[in-house]
């Protein structure tokens, strides 16, 4: 019998709180084994094969799923925490995790004849993989469905997933193109080894080419139901998790691991500073003054986006499970407070990594590949402060929010 077999998955909430401890400390006993793989990851490209056995092992990859399916459905946000620890051990390994957790969160939101093409048989160990990053696609509507091509960049864990989703606009006439993800099967698509990055480099996150697929008509998601309220998959999943605005709640997603990741670089600066001995000052590291207060800084900045995530978990489920709608208020700040725990976690990330010395630039040293992780995360344009933070300052200002997905 799996872990997650084990586990109590009732929909009271305090039972729900004991399942999500409980995988905390199943990311937490993680650690070791990640920091061990660390670098092989990085050299693969992408999570080794026993890392994705100890993810599905754990049951850390089925936290948002349905638990009519075999998954824990649990507040949306529990993914930040279990990353929190994941990230210590792993950059890659925690984003990797968070993000395909995330899709099964968004295929609870199809048909449930789309849900049943993918769950129905073996619930348990299928993964889906997303990309938005379009190269080029052609997409055309005809009997019972749609015919797809294209090529989209930035899959992540493709290589590990079963099905894709994958953004595809619809042309229609006269009018906008009508925006659509579709549930492509691995056996309809091509995986291109194209993530060649500095940062976040063992998630392979890598092309995908799809060649003129037939996509039936329930394997396709109107993404303009997804802006909060009942979706198409609320005839069997009920829950509030599923009825959750997409659009906004997904920079969640690319942001949370910041907070395990720069706490793995703490505890690996920490660890590695030690007994050292400056020879050009005839000092001890550790008594630097100096250095101390770049680690309490540092920390200090930790924490608060670790409370920022905490406020943003307990929030939108309160709002959530009350049926109440969602202000541009709140939206804005969300947006905001995810944006800049993520670049909380960057600075305090900079600041100990400019005083790591010649030791601190070697490849192989977990806290240069930390420092350049959480630089890569911040990259994305859905988490990048001055990409997301200005449209809380608009609504501060009675200027709205200038975007309406928002």
């Amino acid at each position: 019998m799996s872990q997650v077999a084990e586990l109590n998955t009732s929909s009271e909430s305090n039972d729900k709180e004991a399942v999500l401890a409980e995988l905390v400390g199943r990311a937490r006993d993680l650690v070791p084994v990640l920091r061990e793989r660390a670098q092989k990851t990085e050299e693969l490209r992408q999570i080794p094969e026993e890392t994705m056995r100890d993810l599905e092992d754990a049951g850390l990859l089925r936290c948002l799923r349905p638990e009519r399916v075999g998954g824990y459905e649990l507040d949306y946000g529990c993914q930040a925490f279990i990353a929190a620890e994941l990230g210590r051990g792993c950059g890659s390994t925690a984003w990797v995790n968070t993000l395909i957790a995330c899709h099964d969160h968004l295929l609870g939101m199809y048909e449930p004849e789309a849900q049943d093409d993918v769950w129905k048989n073996t619930p348990l160990h299928t993964k889906l993989a997303t990309s938005w990053g379009i190269q080029k696609v052609e997409c055309e509507e005809v009997e019972s469905g749609y015919r797809v091509s294209g090529h989209w960049r930035f899959s992540t864990g493709i290589d590990h997933c079963d099905w894709a989703q994958l953004f595809a606009p619809v042309p229609q006439e006269g009018g906008h193109p009508e925006p659509r993800i579709m549930l492509i099967p691995k056996s309809d698509f091509t995986i291109k080894h194209e993530w060649f990055a500095h940062g976040l480099s063992g998630t392979g996150s890598h092309d995908v080419h799809v060649e003129n697929a037939f996509v039936p008509k329930h394997r396709s998601l109107d993404m303009s139901l997804l802006g909060g309220g009942p979706t198409p998959g609320s005839a069997v999943n009920p829950g509030h998790l599923y009825k959750l605005p997409l659009w906004f709640c997904f920079s969640l997603n690319l942001s949370c691991a910041s907070v395990g990741i720069a706490r793995g670089l703490m505890e690996n600066f920490i660890e590695q500073t030690g007994d050292k001995h400056s020879m050009i000052f005839d000092v001890k590291v550790a008594e630097l003054r100096t250095l101390q207060l770049r680690i309490a800084e540092s920390a200090a900045e930790i924490d608060c986006a670790e409370l920022l995530y905490k406020r943003q978990y307990d929030e939108i489920n309160e709002l959530g499970r009350s049926g109440k709608e969602l202000t541009p208020e709140f939206r804005v700040r969300y947006r905001r407070d995810t944006s800049y725990a993520a670049l909380l976690c960057m600075r305090a990330c900079d600041r100990i990594q400019a005083v790591t010395g010649a030791h601190g630039i070697d490849k192989h040293n977990p806290v240069q590949r930390a420092w350049r992780d959480v630089r890569a995360l911040n990259a994305q344009v859905a988490v990048m402060f001055d990409a997301n933070a200005w449209h809380f300052g608009s609504v501060a200002l009675g200027q709205g929010t200038g975007d309406p997905r928002i």
